[in-house]
């Protein structure tokens, strides 16, 4: 195998779609959510054949471009993308012992780049979030800083930075190259795409760049442009791919960047859904912080986890960060229309909760979990046992694991047998998510609420999951029965340390805390979640499961205090409207 530089051994691959998905809102990446401009897909539809056959040229747009801001044109470089600009800028300028300065959180690619060849990066924290603070970049410039980089507005806090604060630090930092990335500049309403421009006519260390995917709707062509004085040009030149800008870009880029009247049209209507997603936002009680781009970043604390599920089971995909990540409880959300809006914060809104158990409330294990206990018991017993004692051992206290109910079975037998051994022989038979080769009696799972069921107390309420099976286990049997879809937060055993498992009341206090709800009825069928439930203080119902004695079973869950008792799961939506008219 041949080795890359050591500089990449670290770095993981930027990961994109591979195939287009069918969202209802693709509010994820930023794009123009206005689509293609009309002159542009009529131009595309006209565009002479030469200008495909042939290598581009640039004369054309640089001559356009030159012309609308009053820029020279030797002071214009068409790139592929903004992407592109930044990682020429910075294979031009930096050395390895040189480092990058920027604030954070902010776009991510340019440190990207910088550490793809060694250099270092570097980034301050926003003393107020998130302002720009000059003094912050002063105290923090080094002999070895060599580019700063702002993004204005900045993605993905929103803010702008006036190019009066920036020329303070350009006049007084001569030896550093200012980059100045106005990708989102168009969607402004305190600040223009010129007064950055005018910089580059003023200095000779600044270099701004802008992507047209954004405002001018050609993220699927790929272009961005680069202005600065005429020698860093001639420098970013010697890295840059030759004709890296396609001509169906160039000749696109030309349309749009003259369409005023679109830009200003979409512009206003952005405008317009933005305010109103930043006060439905607050209204429902969340942070959303003030933007002047095409998104809005927004803190949702312990609720990002269930909200981004939501959104994205229901059709919208949004921005979410890494667990690691600073914005780890934030979200950010390209604006939609306002029907869009709408849409989206009718999700937000908070409803009652209903939590479930799923072995015998949701999944009936007759013919899966038990059979697999008792297959695995035979493998070490050398000897049958029967349904009952399974299900009877299945139903004690502080049993935490289809694992455990084996080697409790074992040991009550007389028969001593390591709980690793158990493992192995046990998903051999039930469920190997590794190996899919085979069937398992995880395959004979079976719904006992029906679908229509499902769908319709969606409707009107939110549904989690709190179960001591593993997660792979309970999103595969989900997934197959169809009903996955209406689930947005998943508690499961490797969630919690198993001290911590039922009849603990941690887990469903970790659910309260990370799903937002009205009220919150815990649904289960075992003494367990009777117990957690009740410790939790929350709303607990006992199901009975259709494997159990149940004149002992409702005896047991009366005894331990559930707040009411369903007789058969498949009624649990009358059980649920019976306890809706008595709270009234």
């Amino acid at each position: 195998m041949i080795n890359p530089r050591k500089e990449l051994e670290n770095i993981s691959p930027y990961e994109t779609d591979f195939y287009k998905k069918d969202w209802r809102l693709k509010l994820d990446a930023n794009e123009n959510i206005y689509g293609a401009y009309e002159s542009v897909i009529s131009v595309i539809k006209n565009i002479p054949s030469e200008n495909i056959s042939l290598y581009p040229t640039y004369g054309n747009f640089i001559e356009r471009f030159s012309k609308k801001y009053n820029i020279d044109e030797e002071n214009i470089l068409p790139t592929n993308g903004c992407d592109e600009a930044l990682s020429v800028i910075v294979n031009v300028y930096l050395d390895k012992e040189d480092e990058i300065l920027s604030y954070k959180p902010t776009f991510s690619m340019p440190s990207l780049y910088a550490r793809t060849i060694g250099a270092k990066t570097r980034f301050i924290n926003y003393s107020d979030k998130f302002i720009f603070n000059k003094n912050d970049f002063e105290q923090n410039i080094k002999e070895q800083t060599k580019i700063i980089y702002i993004s204005t507005p900045n993605n993905p806090t929103g803010e702008v930075v006036k190019a009066s604060i920036l020329e303070l630090l350009i006049q007084k930092y001569q030896n550093i190259l200012f980059v100045i990335d106005c990708t989102y500049v168009n969607f402004s309403y305190s600040v223009t795409y010129e007064d950055y421009l005018d910089l580059t006519k003023k200095y000779e260390n600044v270099v701004v760049v802008k992507s047209f995917s954004k405002d001018y709707a050609l993220a699927g062509l790929r272009f961005g442009v680069a202005v600065a004085k005429n020698d860093i040009i001639q420098n970013l030149k010697k890295v840059i791919s030759p004709y890296s800008v396609n001509a169906l870009a160039l000749y696109c880029a030309q349309i749009v960047m003259n369409d005023d009247k679109k830009m200003e049209e979409i512009k206003e209507q952005n405008e317009k859904a933005r305010e109103f997603l930043f006060n439905e936002l607050t209204r429902i009680g969340y942070k959303p912080y003030k933007s002047e781009a095409n998104f809005i970043l927004c803190d949702f604390n312990s609720h990002s986890d269930f909200y981004h599920e939501k959104l994205k089971k229901n059709g919208v995909i949004v921005r979410k960060y890494s667990k690691d990540s600073i914005l780890s409880t934030y979200l950010r959300i390209t604006v939609p229309k306002l029907g869009g809006v709408k849409y989206i914060i009718e999700l937000l809104n908070k409803k009652d909760l209903l939590l479930f158990s799923v072995d015998g409330t949701i999944i009936n294990i007759e013919n899966s979990t038990i059979p697999a206990i008792a297959k695995t018991f035979e493998y070490f017993a050398k000897k049958e046992i029967s349904k009952t004692e399974v299900i009877e051992a299945k139903n004690y206290s502080g049993i935490n694991s289809n694992w455990d109910c084996v080697q409790f079975l074992l040991k009550a037998h007389g028969i001593e047998v390591s709980l690793f051994d158990i493992i192995e022989v046990f998903q051999d038979i039930y469920f190997n998510f590794k190996d899919k080769t085979k069937d398992y009696l995880i395959d004979n799972d079976a719904l006992l609420i029906p679908l229509e069921i499902f769908d319709e107390l969606s409707q009107k309420y939110d549904f989690a999951v709190f179960t001591n099976r593993f997660k792979d286990e309970v999103k595969y049997s989900f997934e197959k029965l169809g009903i996955d879809k209406y689930f947005y937060y998943y508690l499961t055993s490797d969630d919690l340390p198993k001290n911590m498992l039922k009849p603990n009341p941690k887990g469903v206090s970790e659910i309260l805390s990370h799903c937002p709800n009205k009220s919150i009825k815990f649904f289960g069928a075992s003494v367990d979640d009777i117990i957690a439930g009740n410790k939790a203080n929350v709303d607990t119902i006992g199901v009975l499961n259709p494997m159990c004695e149940p004149n002992a079973m409702i005896n047991n869950f009366r005894h331990l205090g559930a707040k009411h008792i369903v007789l058969k799961v498949e009624n649990i939506k009358d059980t649920i409207l019976e306890l809706e008219k008595k709270y009234e």
